[in-house]
């Protein structure tokens, strides 16, 4: 839904109240005391005291701290009573020399500073960002590794004998565990008192135009990242209220000249230029005041709908250019992602067969026709495929999809990703399976042939594919998946722009990692059943 397009200064616009209860007038010209009594009781709602910050910072980082050192402890225990005491481990594996318990903690304790100087580059305890579950494995095993070759390190300059190899073994493997363990049940203890895991910070967005009021529903969907929209400064803004109901308490706080007073007034901690009509000099002058308050600036940049974090910068006289890269699989990535496809699904079909035949069982006992729906799709470089499913609606279904669609009231996007909720085709069973995505299983009998992967960008028709705008396409340069970024992102209540723009950025930042941590996540996403039907 759209904000409504106004004027600038229109006499009509109305008071509206924030969520505080504070009245901020958009453009209607206000007398100094109203306007001072307002910032009184903005100062009230929204900002928290200078000590109560500093101590709510530092209550999570000491907690994430005692936390972490806890789990090392633990793990040092374990670790010698694995190694040196535990019967079956010492018959089988006899220790190649007797270390006392006193020289290892010893060691370990005076090499620690490492790890906890390694988590902290990793991010572990920025009190302003939320870490996911799963990207906290890759933090901790490179951080426990890097205090390992540390220890390493010290005891051969020192020609110790403190860490033995088959306790470091058992160490290593521990420490992740513990770490892995005690950071989750840290943050499941915050939920359940209430407390949030990350602090957040006062964020202020330049441009009150599509751009803007895109990035204040991010950072409202997207709390991990620790910032909170209170409003937003333009001299000519495309909204000046909004219909969106995440978005319905912003308002136009004023324009590009008060950015002191706002930042004084509501504590504003971050603020984030997107697309303005102002000369770049006020931005520039803008830029210099936040630095100068001590706030945080970002930019939002041209053509964010194909940046990534994996860009190339280059410099000519003074102006930075950045590299506008095809989206598409090179080198060691591309066979390691077949390897992938081919290991994990025939792993998947010796788990799932059970699941598949049932399902074939039941929609045969359900509705006549075939057991599985063969689509035609198109797949990687704009090839055709057929598509295999479980049917899940009544057979010939297809025929009727073009007087459904052309029928629909207010379908602006016509054959582009259209689905319906209450579809009448659907079966009994149908209903199931697409609930819970059981009938995209067959398609690992298409990854296993070659033609589809077990992530990427989902498999679109021709028709679908003949409305791609030219910077659509590049989601063709690799093979469609089962399941995918977008999917495990909301599934089918992205916008279709949106789902390109996760597909795209899919391709971009590619690793084995992020392909495991997607099907991981589908499970969760599966089992939820939001956004399927």
């Amino acid at each position: 839904m759209e904000g409504r397009l106004v004027k600038k200064r229109d006499p009509q616009i109305e008071e509206k109240p924030l969520q505080t209860g504070v009245a901020v007038p958009q453009v209607k010209e206000i007398s100094d005391q109203e306007l001072q009594a307002i910032l009184r009781e903005a100062r009230r709602e929204i900002r928290s005291p200078r000590a109560q910050r500093r101590l709510e910072i530092a209550v999570r980082i000491l907690a994430r701290f005692a936390c972490d050192a806890s789990a090392m402890w633990a793990a040092l225990l374990l670790s010698y009573w694995v190694r040196f005491r535990y019967p079956l481990v010492v018959r089988l594996f006899p220790p190649e020399n007797a270390v006392s318990f006193g020289l290892v903690a010893l060691t370990l304790l005076m090499t620690s500073p490492v790890l906890f100087m390694a988590l902290k580059a990793s991010g572990m305890y920025d009190p302003y960002q939320r870490i996911r579950v799963l990207d906290r494995i890759p933090r901790i095993v490179g951080s426990v590794n890097a205090h390992l070759v540390f220890t390493l390190i010290v005891t051969f300059l020192l020609d110790s004998l403190a860490t033995p190899r088959g306790f470091l073994v058992f160490f290593w493997t521990f420490s992740i565990l513990f770490l892995f363990t005690a950071r989750t049940l840290l943050q499941g203890l915050a939920s359940l008192l209430g407390w949030g895991d990350v602090v957040m910070r006062n964020t202020l967005v330049i441009g009150a135009g599509k751009v803007g009021k895109c990035v204040a529903r991010k950072l409202i969907k997207h709390q991990g990242f620790g910032l909170r929209p209170i409003g937003f400064l333009d001299d000519d803004p495309l909204f000046a209220e909004f219909d969106e109901p995440e978005l319905r308490d912003l308002r136009v706080l004023g324009n590009l000249d008060s950015l002191e007073n706002v930042i004084r007034d509501f504590r504003v901690e971050k603020v984030i230029i997107a697309f303005n009509t102002s000369p770049a000099e006020k931005l520039l002058d803008l830029a210099s005041k936040c630095n100068a308050a001590g706030v945080e600036c970002s930019i939002v940049p041209r053509l964010f709908e194909v940046i990534t974090d994996e860009i190339t910068v280059n410099e000519i006289g003074g102006i930075p250019l950045i590299r506008l890269r095809e989206k598409r699989l090179h080198g060691y990535k591309k066979a390691l992602k077949a390897l992938e496809d081919y290991v994990l699904g025939t792993a998947i079909l010796l788990v799932i067969w059970p699941i598949l035949l049932l399902t074939a069982i039941a929609i045969k006992l359900d509705s006549p026709g075939p057991v599985f729906f063969r689509h035609r799709r198109v797949g990687k470089d704009g090839k055709c495929f057929d598509c295999l499913k479980f049917r899940s609606m009544v057979d010939g279904a297809e025929r009727m999809q073009a007087e459904l669609v052309n029928g629909k009231p207010g379908n602006e996007f016509g054959w582009l990703c259209w689905k319906e909720k209450e579809d009448p085709r659907v079966t009994r069973v149908g209903k199931w399976i697409r609930k819970f995505s059981i009938d995209e299983l067959p398609q690992i009998f298409n990854v296993l042939a070659g033609q589809m992967s077990l992530v990427g960008p989902r498999p679109h028709i021709k028709e679908e594919v003949s409305q791609y705008k030219d910077w659509h396409r590049q989601r063709l340069n690799v093979k469609p998946g089962i399941t995918g970024l977008w999917q495990v992102s909301g599934r089918s209540e992205l916008p279709f722009d949106e789902m390109i723009k996760l597909d795209l950025y899919y391709i971009e930042t590619w690793s084995l990692w992020q392909d495991i941590k997607i099907i991981l996540r589908t499970f969760k996403a599966v089992i939820s059943g939001n956004g399927a039907y």
